[in-house]
């Protein structure tokens, strides 16, 4: 087990003092450098920058900042989701260690579809399967990682194939 103990810490939104949610930072002894670019290639980061030793990542919802000794989080509802998600994210980072000969390491930021992108790769219909009012406002949170691709039904036809894989290449969620 490379991390085994973490200290978290709540702090309030600074840029915005009268959000519901919270945010959490990190701190570990362990020094993580060494697993950043195979946590780039796992975790299908955003953004990562090799001379930093700086690794950003969007899940549900949320913004993750990995720094050599230390996570940031955003958008939690409290402590004990921060908690909870640390604990997923500690255990991902455990199995990256345990399996680093297996991954090929990736030192560079990912390229992403905006979201004009993406919804011109659409069926668009606004048919609202999806749960969304607008195609356009499925796009936007795809991009924002806050709802999954299969909530697209008709992008899962023959017709919208070629669309689909390209959005899964180009919003980082299939190699």
């Amino acid at each position: 087990m490379f991390i085994k103990d973490y200290q978290l810490r709540i702090v309030l939104s600074d840029c915005n003092p009268s959000s519901l949610k919270v945010n959490a930072i990190v701190d570990f002894s362990e020094d993580i450098t060494e697993i950043l670019p195979y946590l780039n290639t796992a975790l299908k980061g955003l953004h990562y920058f090799e001379e930093e030793k700086i690794l950003t990542i969007k899940k549900k919802g949320r913004l993750i900042t990995f720094w050599p000794r230390q996570i940031a989080l955003t958008k939690l509802e409290d402590e004990d989701e921060a908690r909870g998600v640390m604990e997923e994210l500690k255990q991902i980072v455990n199995e990256t260690y345990a399996n680093k000969d297996h991954i090929k390491p990736t030192y560079t930021s990912r390229t992403t579809l905006r979201p004009l992108e993406v919804f011109k790769l659409l069926p668009g219909k606004n048919c609202k399967e999806c749960g969304e009012t607008t195609c356009m406002a499925f796009a936007l949170k795809l991009t924002n990682d806050e709802l999954e691709l299969e909530r697209c039904p008709l992008l899962f036809t023959n017709e919208f194939e070629t669309n689909r894989l390209k959005i899964m290449k180009g919003v980082g969620l299939n190699e």
